[in-house]
């Protein structure tokens, strides 16, 4: 008998010392990525102080106030540089508080410089040729994390873009933030463990909605002129009304991402037991309509056909 009293105690010391070591390695993970956070918006803060240091503030206004569609057209003709353009948008983000006052960022991009030298190489000037876009988490970028607000997925950051950016990069946009999003996706709300709670710019007391509640709220915020974001069941088209901004939840496997799907498989088997009924669609989320029209037709394009086979050979139909 006292041997298996014996037994029985070092078992349950040894589940107790198992989780208490678990839940260390979980808290070191958090703060880990939200380290990779903060130094991410220094690193930004830093590059925007360098370049007003050699370009004086003046068009800031101007350049945060122009609709997508006239914004791409003078990057196009040159009147405006995409650096400047970049700039202003990180400063928006930063110097202006648009993240600290909602916590929509779940992390910046510092190859967006990198981008930045690429597209002025490019010999034609893509449809969204300069344009600064935001893309929600799990929508895979090099380098990056995919968490979906989990844990679980703070370990493998993505070796590869997902098509989704790579046709948004030869397209001429500058991937720069990633957004936060709900824990798991699904939720029409937009908090997670790991990043905490995102806010609604327009009233701090109310929610973004979700799951796209971080790129809803950081265009509405000003952060952002267009964002990728996606929808089973109302999560580009919530956080689009909530924030008061147009959301396009287009058929289903219209546009793909490809990479980066593995998690919402591994959401799908552990939450739900089998395939969701219905399909996750890509859309973009803007602050007008011919804003997400432009970014359709630019996504739309023979690199998407060429990139994801599975993705119908439609073209934008610009009448329809």
């Amino acid at each position: 008998a006292s041997a298996t009293i014996i037994l029985l105690s070092g078992s349950v010391a040894a589940v107790v010392v198992w989780k208490w070591m678990s839940k260390k390695m979980i808290q070191k993970k958090m703060e880990e990525a939200q380290r990779t956070r903060d130094e991410g918006l220094k690193k930004m803060a830093k590059a925007v102080q360098q370049f007003r240091e050699q370009v004086p503030c003046g068009q800031t206004d101007a350049i945060l106030s122009l609709p997508l569609q006239g914004l791409s057209g003078r990057l196009r003709e040159g009147s405006l540089s995409p650096r400047t353009v970049l700039y202003t948008y990180i400063e928006k983000v930063n110097a202006l508080e648009v993240n600290q006052q909602t916590n929509c960022l779940r992390h910046f991009i510092p190859e967006c410089e990198e981008q930045l030298q690429e597209i002025q190489q490019q010999k034609e000037k893509g449809l969204l040729y300069g344009i600064p876009v935001s893309i929600k988490d799990h929508i895979s970028h090099k380098g990056h994390l995919s968490t979906c607000g989990l844990v679980q997925c703070l370990d493998t950051p993505m070796n590869e873009d997902s098509v989704l950016v790579k046709v948004l990069k030869r397209q001429g946009a500058i991937p720069f933030a990633m957004t936060n999003v709900p824990q798991s996706l699904f939720s029409y709300d937009c908090s997670n463990p790991i990043f905490g709670q995102t806010l609604n710019p327009l009233n701090h007391q109310k929610s973004p909605g979700g799951s796209s509640g971080g790129e809803g709220a950081l265009i509405a915020g000003g952060g952002s002129i267009l964002g990728s974001g996606s929808d089973i069941g109302g999560s580009i088209r919530l956080p689009s009304s909530f924030c008061g901004l147009c959301g396009l939840k287009p058929t289903a496997q219209r546009l793909r991402w490809v990479l980066g799907v593995w998690h919402i498989h591994l959401l799908n088997v552990d939450i739900c037991s089998h395939p969701t009924p219905v399909p996750c669609a890509l859309g973009p989320m803007a602050r007008d309509v011919d804003s997400l029209a432009l970014c359709m037709k630019a996504l739309l394009c023979e690199e998407m056909f060429q990139l994801d086979p599975t993705v119908p050979p439609i073209p934008f139909n610009g009448e329809v």
